[in-house]
């Protein structure tokens, strides 16, 4: 079953990234996006399980994006 978690939140959160609309949806009432991007239910455990990872993922590609943008300034400021 985690597999099919993984591939759940690998999935829905391609779908996720780079699009704004659908992001504030998903901030908004996770539970309704997941099964409509996913077009099944899932059983509450999972669903929230599968929350909890998309939800994880976009924080960590946040960091990781922002992070990127903090180092380049830095680098910028002593010129290389």
């Amino acid at each position: 079953m985690s597999q099919n978690i993984t591939e759940y939140v690998q999935q829905i959160v391609s779908k996720l990234t780079g699009n704004s609309n659908l992001l504030e949806q998903f901030k908004k009432n996770p539970a309704k996006i997941v099964t409509d991007l996913l077009g099944i239910q899932l059983d509450g455990d999972v669903l929230q399980n599968v929350i909890k990872a998309v939800q994880g993922k976009l924080n960590l590609d946040d960091v990781a994006k922002n992070a990127g943008g903090i180092l380049s300034k830095i680098k910028s400021l002593f010129g290389k």
